[in-house]
């Protein structure tokens, strides 16, 4: 089974305050210490409204501008959370 994933471009030149769905994937998703310190860190910045964040399996969804990403990850880095990966599912509905 091909394990396909069909993302968006993400355009640094981007300066509009358009907000997309930014995922996140995370290490460690599986242990609840993690899980719930990722709230938390994501919540006490006040970066990101909570109705904003998804949680997922694998990692968390922030509906986002793009240029608040590398604050984020400046934000995940700091307190030593592990970045595998950082996308924008593509949805031909949007």
């Amino acid at each position: 089974m091909n394990k396909i994933l069909l993302i968006n471009r993400i355009n640094p030149q981007n300066y509009s305050n358009t907000k997309n769905k930014v995922f996140f994937m995370i290490g460690g998703m599986n242990i609840p210490t993690v899980e719930n310190r990722l709230m938390d860190v994501i919540n006490d910045s006040n970066m990101v409204k909570p109705e904003d964040m998804v949680l997922k399996y694998n990692g968390i969804e922030l509906n986002i501008t793009v240029q608040q990403i590398p604050a984020i990850v400046k934000l995940l880095c700091d307190e030593s959370f592990s970045i595998y990966g950082i996308y924008q599912l593509y949805n031909p509905d949007e």
